[in-house]
């Protein structure tokens, strides 16, 4: 597989990273104008580095576009009359949608939307994926094998579920690490110096989330099985229970997923219309 990935930042590079790290036989090209990334990726990979969009994506099978979505309208400028309905278009960009990409392609490529998250710089990420009505079982597996290189993957036949993915996984590790903040804190407050409590609340939750990756029970019995009735466990479960914990998880990824919608909806300078 030919894959062009249009931006060289985090998340490319992960996937690139995967990608290499799995002995892909992949023929990679990056179209970035930064001489910083042509000099990291290029040192580091057996790929190409160019300083345009339009000289990364000839002759790729796969256009991976991985811009800040205001930088999506100049990228579709450069290469929306140059790409052809034989290469799949794959999209890591939040709050774009496959009609913003489309409306900026002069041919009915294949577009494959997908949300990933960062924990795929470690290779634990998750990522959904919707492909629309171009894509061909093919652009399907092309697509899956691509993700893959940065974690688990799971496929989206809705692509308005994609604001909801955005809302739980997307933006899912920043509510994580707040927790870690606050559990740290708290810590502190009662007597912890503050880099011991930050220790025991990070590999706390390093190793519940490991259990609850590699269970195979659901979450809901780990949490009854590390709660004792009338113990410490309880009595911090019924303090959350009790403010509230559950109703503000629920107003958080709501509020996401609205700023989400906004977003594909227009709220953003993404949105392309080729004259």
């Amino acid at each position: 597989m030919k894959i062009a990935f249009i931006g060289g930042g985090n998340m490319a590079t992960a996937i690139i990273a995967g990608l290499f790290k799995s002995n892909s036989d992949a023929v990679v090209q990056v179209g970035d104008p930064g001489p910083d990334v042509k000099q990291r990726l290029e040192s580091q990979w057996p790929l190409t580095c160019y300083a345009s969009a339009a000289q990364a994506i000839k002759g790729m099978d796969v256009i991976v576009l991985a811009v800040k979505p205001q930088i999506l309208p100049i990228v579709l400028d450069e290469i929306g009359g140059q790409v052809t309905s034989q290469q799949l278009i794959i999209s890591i960009m939040a709050g774009v949608t496959v009609q913003n990409i489309a409306s900026g392609l002069e041919s009915d490529a294949p577009i494959v939307r997908t949300m990933p998250n960062t924990p795929a710089l470690l290779g634990l990420g998750i990522t959904a994926l919707y492909a629309d009505s171009n894509c061909s079982q093919q652009h399907r597996d092309q697509a899956q094998q691509l993700m893959a290189a940065a974690g688990e993957t799971v496929w989206l036949e809705d692509e308005s579920l994609v604001d909801a993915v955005t809302a739980v996984s997307g933006s899912g590790p920043a509510y994580f690490f707040y927790m870690i903040e606050a559990m740290s804190k708290a810590g502190a407050r009662l007597g912890l110096p503050a880099d011991v409590a930050t220790k025991l609340a990070v590999h706390t939750a390093y190793g519940a989330s490991s259990m609850a990756v590699e269970s195979d029970v659901g979450v809901e019995e780990l949490r009854a099985r590390v709660t004792s009735k009338g113990g410490t466990t309880q009595a911090a479960l019924e303090s959350m229970h009790s403010n509230g914990f559950a109703e503000l998880i629920d107003t958080a990824v709501s509020a996401a997923a609205k700023r989400g919608r906004q977003l594909a909806e227009g709220d953003s300078p993404a949105t392309v219309t080729k004259s």
